[in-house]
């Protein structure tokens, strides 16, 4: 898919950005030697997955999304008006998610129809009842279907879909449903191993369970993953930074010095769009606890700006560079003030007891005495340029050099 990165960009419609995540996430393709699919019916069907997020990219309403005007839940839309005002970053993400639905919604039937079909004569054949499908969702099914450009045909109750744009894709959309389906099965087995008798358990936990299964899934077929095991984080986060360059010098740097890598296609109400890349180094701490460095790349679909950089996310780091303040060089004294600050006497860190003392570090910031807050212990950033690399370098290295690393 040959798309600009649009990071931080306006689009022209909600759904259009929505789409636009999954552009933004999908990895490389990387076929497989395999008995069940060639390579190019594996070839043809991540083509198949891209056309579809090519064509939703220009019209989503062919899946039933709509063409709300853009927003995103840190920047609602300026004409919009939105029931509570307070509250209307919860408008945003209800609009976002009821798009999203709709997509997700298709890949949930067409992970099905792999998993439940067969695949004979140039098509995929599979039981309209084994769908388990409401006759309304079956219909609208089928219209989504051939609104992407397939040839669906019912007879005797048994749906054939082929197309002749895709003749060989076949083998490969069963082989991602069989892959997705095991990968699954394991997951639910380690549950159900670890969580005993699972009437004990909240109805929450087994509803986020059952979601989490079908994310498993999903996960697989609609990335086209041919290889479960291809970890392509690091080059997605760093063909979507503002600086590749910069970003894969300094990720060389961390590993070079002992970082661990390591990533998450993430979980939860935002699994859908949501990548994580991850490098990790732990000292001891100045009081036994372990002090993390973890310099992080996510990228998020409900922000405006979906990528998120942290390079400081652990408390007892934060709390010993703010108890270190003047030991530090002073351009690094400035970079941690820059990103903690005063304590102001806000109350959000005792707002639930006003007799609690605030959250607040005694410190020392070029020679004047300061009481910093240390609630948010994170150092992040939205907009990560090689000068702020240059700095969390520094950083890093300050740290290396006073503290060592956990046995």
């Amino acid at each position: 898919m040959n798309f600009e990165n649009r990071i931080g960009s306006d689009f022209d419609n909600v759904s259009q950005r929505l789409v636009y995540n999954y552009i933004a996430t999908q990895p490389e393709l990387r076929p497989v030697p395999s008995d069940a699919a060639s390579e190019t019916a594996q070839r043809q069907f991540y083509d198949f997955v891209c056309g579809i997020y090519t064509a939703l990219y220009h019209d989503p309403t062919l899946i039933g999304m709509t063409t709300d005007p853009d927003e995103t839940e840190d920047r609602p839309n300026p004409d919009r008006v939105y029931k509570d005002e307070a509250r209307k970053h919860l408008d945003a993400r209800k609009l976002r998610r009821k798009n999203e639905d709709k997509i997700e919604g298709l890949f949930d039937s067409m992970q099905r129809m792999g998993e439940l079909g067969t695949v004979g004569d140039g098509a995929l054949v599979v039981e309209k009842e084994a769908l388990g499908l409401t006759k309304r969702a079956y219909t609208s099914l089928v219209k989504q279907l051939t609104a992407l450009g397939l040839q669906c045909a019912e007879d005797d109750g048994v749906l054939r879909v082929q197309t002749d744009a895709y003749p060989e894709m076949w083998d490969a959309w069963k082989l991602l449903a069989t892959l997705g389906a095991a990968e699954a099965d394991v997951y639910d087995a380690r549950w159900r191993q670890e969580v005993g008798d699972k009437a004990d358990l909240a109805k929450w936990q087994i509803t986020t369970h059952m979601r989490y299964l079908g994310q498993i899934k999903n996960r697989i077929f609609k990335r086209a993953l041919f290889d479960p095991a291809y970890d392509y984080a690091l080059e997605l986060m760093g063909g979507l930074s503002d600086d590749a360059e910069a970003f894969h010098q300094f990720v060389e740097m961390l590993l070079a010095q002992g970082f661990e890598q390591s990533s998450d296609w993430g979980s939860g109400t935002d699994v859908t769009n949501f990548e994580t890349l991850a490098f990790t180094k732990t000292y001891a701490g100045p009081e036994g606890e372990p002090l993390r460095l973890r310099f992080i790349t996510q990228f998020e679909s409900r922000y405006h700006r979906q990528l998120l950089t942290k390079f400081i996310e652990d408390k007892v780091a934060v709390k010993t560079l703010l108890r270190q303040l003047d030991a530090l060089p002073e351009p690094l004294q400035d970079l941690v003030y820059g990103f903690t600050g005063e304590c102001r006497a806000c109350g959000f860190c005792n707002q639930t007891n006003r007799k609690l003392p605030f959250n607040s570090i005694p410190a020392i910031y070029r020679g004047k005495p300061v009481e910093m807050c240390y609630y948010f212990n994170v150092l992040r950033t939205r907009e990560l340029t090689r000068e702020m690399l240059e700095e969390v370098k520094a950083l890093y290295a300050w740290i290396d050099e006073h503290y060592e690393v956990a046995a």
